[in-house]
């Protein structure tokens, strides 16, 4: 198992996950993310936030290095440094 952590930013901000979540993987950690950015974006409906084109998660291991980035439309980021 691995922990992993799911910040996320409208683009100026960032919403550290301080906790995070012991998964088995990449594929989990990509799976939980997924449904993190549903269920933002869902409580974030109600609210006055009409544009959430420049949200994005950011998927961290232990060490703080990111694993992958998606953005709220679900598509996956390239990582910085990546090509």
């Amino acid at each position: 198992m691995r922990r992993f952590f799911f910040h996320f930013s409208d683009g100026k901000r960032q919403f550290s996950d301080g906790v995070g979540s012991e998964l088995r993987g990449i594929a989990a950690a990509r799976v939980h993310a997924i449904g993190q950015v549903r269920a933002l974006k869902a409580a974030m409906s109600h609210t006055q936030i009409p544009d959430l084109a420049d949200w994005t998660m950011t998927v961290a291991d232990l060490r703080g290095e990111t694993v992958f980035e998606i953005g709220f439309d679900l598509r996956p980021l390239p990582v910085r440094g990546e090509i």
